[in-house]
């Protein structure tokens, strides 16, 4: 049986876009859920040994008061390479899996840049135009049955899992901007595919097995790269997986199923906003902390501040179409997290000032005693409160924040329930609506016909609920760990534990009424009344939005309230919510209480019920901002430049070829993602424990790293991967010690050569990469895809880009295109027509020789045409011979022009010889 968990750490996960650098995050995703799983509930049997140091640092961590403390993954946002591994790692964490081996088999066996060409089925394409380089229907396949493969036990490794999936929409969604009296309508590419898990609702929410076709078509969509992959449409997807109830997914677009999505890096390569914007409303279920990892592929190089330099039009030109554009800082999302940090310690520090205050004060012969709450609140009205309560002359101002925020929460609710953002226009609209609703039916002040805002208070006011239950347990939390170095008794933390974990689960059901998804709305109203009101209201939309003024709005507003055929609607929806609201509050609050008073936690009991007065004094200070979890937000980043073992980036195989290097070979997928685990396993180990010593982290590190290499260099599969090592230093001629052995262990028939731990690799092949796909496999790709190059430019259509020249030029750029993209085909090294050509040049060279020593005694005449023959083979073959170098990589531009300029010069040379030698001879 586990020891239970006492504390607590929660990670946000950043991914960024990578191409092939996926198959390095994929290392990182797999240590992640070792640490997730490490940490968990299961039982130390069930554990990897990797995942039984996990378990060992969780229960170092928890420090004084004993137990483990959990390492949850609770939201997690991609784009391109990244998606994928945040679609695998989600699903893995929702289903329990015990490892994301079927991605990791994916990556090693299916991305391989031979099955992924797109000629695998030409005959099959029919008339339809060849788009991409590679396949995108077999990469969805591919993804498609990776997802359905991952299964777990059924048991989340998480309460709450939010998965964001970034893409690009290239039509663009219209949308409307309403400006002063007027109307923009704006393209939005900016497209997030958003998957949640809840506990608390039945089922595995948007990662259920009926969601995988789904998750698989956001997978590819964020990762179509643009030429290597199409964009990705919803009807190019299997008919058996377009399925009616992903339309959800789409809001509020009727054309979601042509609509085409492309890469999200085009627009969003670091998609930090999605889980920032999160984190306050995610919470520790035990008393920890927060985090936040960003895996970051392709770290900037430092750069030496040596001053501004010059930059020509030519580069003032490419940083504004290409450079510029695609740069993003992350400055301003660390500043926003900043700022929250900062709220969170403004608001500590004023909480445990005003703690000292209601203590001295007294002291000092003034008393602080509070008013008595009365069990008529809800019928008295500010005057009321002010002069026969004895609220204050401040009371009133935070009574009207809390009706207006409270307007505010509840339109986001309602928003929600229509299908809408809340920061959306339409959202805005509501608002006015909803806000002549209240106004209709309550007052700050006695009125006939209207009930007091007190009313509408205690029957919607979910945030004073949320901050009341947050307050109490920062207060268990203060109890639990009254001093970090010493453990409180058990018999005192066992009740505050319980309690604990019910104001846990009292505040997810707070939170699931604030996040009602569309499906709800048939809780308060039938499906026609909800067609009815949707449209009425949706008619007035543009003419009430396009109004001058807010005043203006509101007024158009009431219009449409009081319309005959809304208002019935709208009253029976909001009175129904209400009670709905009103019915969980105060259920919660009794489920408080009785727990409360059962675990005789009197003090407790009276910080809950006294609440009311802390909210007057910190609410004010609180408003409009979102911190509203007690958590420090820290953030860390993974990335191969962030590794003491090897800190350069050029150690992943994966970098090269404009990072599709990973799909050439094998043994440098191999390799990355063992780099993957090693750089996870160490920046995991620095995010947990940030205010160690170095030396303490690093004995964790090594034992992790020494787990790893064990794993990855184990008998199943380690000797192919140790060989690829081996051959890579026998290639460079570095043959050391190790080497020698392992050579003589494979002479001799040794199966078991020395393990390859810690120290052998840090010494021996922490440099070493393995050897690159062989000149004839590099040849074969190329062939291929330069004819698929030469298929997809002779398909392009006449509109699009061609359109923006007449149609004579547009079939000349097209044949243009396709005569290069052959001459390369032809020109490949190793391609049969390369081959085929170098013979017939070299015959046509012999035939030459074969003129020129004919004319010494037939005909002077055909020693010219002997030397034009030779000269035109010459100069065919070192073309040829250019361009293939440049083709392996062998030889850069600069190089072929040297060598065009020598056939040249050879040419010059030879006609000169021949004229010469005719004037003296001739």
């Amino acid at each position: 049986m586990v020891e239970d968990a006492t504390g607590e750490v929660r990670f946000a996960v950043v991914l960024y876009g990578g191409v092939s650098l996926a198959i390095y995050m994929n290392g990182i995703a797999q240590e992640l859920l070792r640490m997730v799983r490490g940490s968990s509930d299961l039982p130390d049997e069930d554990l990897t040994a990797g995942e039984r140091i996990y378990r060992d640092l969780s229960r170092e961590l928890a420090g004084p008061r004993g137990g483990r403390k959990r390492f949850v993954i609770d939201i997690i946002s991609g784009t391109s390479a990244g998606g994928i591994n945040g679609v695998a790692l989600a699903k893995a964490l929702v289903m329990g899996s015990a490892d994301v081996d079927v991605l990791r088999r994916a990556w090693t066996e299916d991305a391989d840049i031979g099955q992924l060409l797109n000629d695998r089925n030409i005959s099959a394409l029919g008339w339809r135009r060849t788009e991409s380089l590679l396949d995108g229907r077999h990469m969805y396949d591919v993804l498609l049955r990776t997802i359905e493969g991952i299964q777990g036990n059924g048991t989340p490794l998480s309460e709450m899992v939010d998965l964001f999936v970034t893409a690009t929409d290239l039509q663009g969604l219209q949308t409307p901007i309403h400006l002063t009296g007027a109307r923009l309508d704006e393209k939005i590419h900016k497209t997030v595919f958003h998957f949640a898990y809840d506990g608390g609702r039945p089922g595995l929410g948007d990662f259920a097995p009926e969601y995988d076709g789904m998750l698989a078509f956001a997978a590819r969509c964020t990762s179509s790269f643009p030429v290597a992959f199409p964009p990705m449409r919803f009807v190019d997807m299997p008919r058996a997986q377009q399925k009616p109830e992903y339309a959800r997914f789409f809001r509020h677009d009727p054309d979601y199923q042509q609509r085409q999505f492309a890469d999200g890096g085009y627009l969003d390569n670091r998609p930090f906003s999605h889980a920032i914007e999160l984190i306050p409303f995610r919470p520790t279920t035990l008393p920890g902390e927060r985090k936040l990892i960003f895996v970051d592929p392709f770290p900037a190089e430092k750069t030496a501040g040596s001053g501004p330099q010059a930059v020509d039009f030519l580069q003032n030109a490419k940083l504004a179409a290409s450079t510029l554009p695609r740069t993003e800082a992350i400055r301003d999302d660390i500043r926003a997290i900043t700022r929250i940090n900062a709220r969170l310690e403004r608001l500590g520090a004023l909480q445990a000032r005003w703690a000292i205050d209601l203590n001295e004060i007294p002291k000092r012969g003034y008393p602080m005693d509070e008013p008595v709450k009365p069990d008529n609140l809800v019928v008295l009205d500010l005057a009321d409160q002010v002069k026969k309560e004895r609220y204050g002359r401040s009371y009133p101002l935070y009574h009207h924040l809390r009706v207006y925020d409270t307007t505010d929460s509840l339109n986001a609710i309602v928003a929600r329930l229509a299908d809408y953002t809340p920061e959306s226009d339409q959202a805005q609209y509501l608002r006015q609506i909803l806000r002549a609703w209240r106004d209709d039916h309550f007052s700050a002040y006695h009125k006939p016909g209207l009930q007091t805002e007190s009313a509408f208070l205690s029957r919607y006011d979910i945030g004073f609920r949320l901050r009341r239950l947050s307050h109490l347990r920062a207060r268990i939390d203060a109890k639990l760990d009254p001093d970090p170095e010493m453990a409180a008794p058990l018999e005192s933390v066992l009740p505050l534990r319980d309690a604990r974990r019910q104001v846990e689960v009292e505040l997810a059901e707070m939170r699931r009424l604030v996040a009602r998804r569309a499906e709800d709305a048939e809780t308060l109203l039938t499906r026609d009344e909800i067609g009815a009101l949707t449209a009425r209201i949706a008619a007035e939309y543009g003419a009430a939005m396009q109004l001058t003024t807010l005043s203006q709005r509101y007024a158009k507003a009431r219009e449409v309230y009081q319309d005959a055929a809304i208002r019935p609607l709208v009253d029976k929806a909001l009175a129904q919510l209400g009670a709905d609201m009103r019915t969980a509050f105060d259920q919660s609050s009794a489920r408080i209480r009785a727990m409360l008073t059962r675990l005789n936690l009197t003090e407790l009991e009276a910080v809950y019920d006294g609440f009311h007065w802390h909210d007057v004094t910190t609410y004010p200070f609180l408003e409009g901002t979102e911190a509203r979890e007690h958590a420090e937000v820290q953030v860390f980043r993974i990335s191969p430049a962030d590794s003491a073992l090897n800190p350069r980036p050029d150690k992943l195989a994966g970098i090269a070829v404009g990072a599709f290097g990973g799909f050439l070979n094998r043994d440098w997928r191999e390799h990355d993602i063992l780099w993957g685990r090693l750089d996870g396993a160490e920046r995991i180990v620095a995010a947990l424990m940030p205010h160690r010593p170095e030396a303490d982290r690093r004995l964790w590190i090594d034992r992790l790293q020494d787990a790893i290499l064990a794993e990855e260099y184990g008998p199943d599969a380690g000797r192919g991967r140790r060989l690829a090592l081996l051959k890579s230093k026998l290639r460079d001629a570095t043959i050391d010690d190790d080497a020698i052995e392992n050579l003589a262990a494979g002479a001799l028939g040794v199966t078991d050569a020395p393990a390859l731990d810690l120290a052998r690799f840090r010494s021996n092949y922490a440099e070493v990469k393995p050897s690159g796909p062989r000149p004839p496999e590099i040849a074969g790709w190329s062939s291929r895809s330069m004819a698929i190059l030469s298929r997809m430019i002779g398909d392009l259509p006449n509109e699009g880009f061609l359109g923006l020249v007449n149609a004579r030029a547009a079939s000349g750029l097209r044949t243009g295109g396709v005569l290069v993209s052959r001459f390369t085909h032809f020109a490949m090294p190793g391609s049969y027509w390369r081959m085929l050509s170098e013979r017939l040049l070299f015959l046509l060279l012999l035939a030459g020789i074969g003129l020129i020593l004919l004319s010494l005694v037939v005909s002077a005449e055909l020693a010219r045409i002997g030397g034009v023959l030779i000269l035109v083979s010459l100069g065919l073959w070192i073309l040829l011979y250019a361009l293939g170098r440049v083709l392996r990589g062998q030889a850069g531009l600069s190089q072929v022009l040297r060598w065009v300029l020598l056939a040249v010069a050879l040419g010059l040379m030879v006609v000169g010889a021949a004229t010469v030698a005719n004037r003296l001879f001739g």
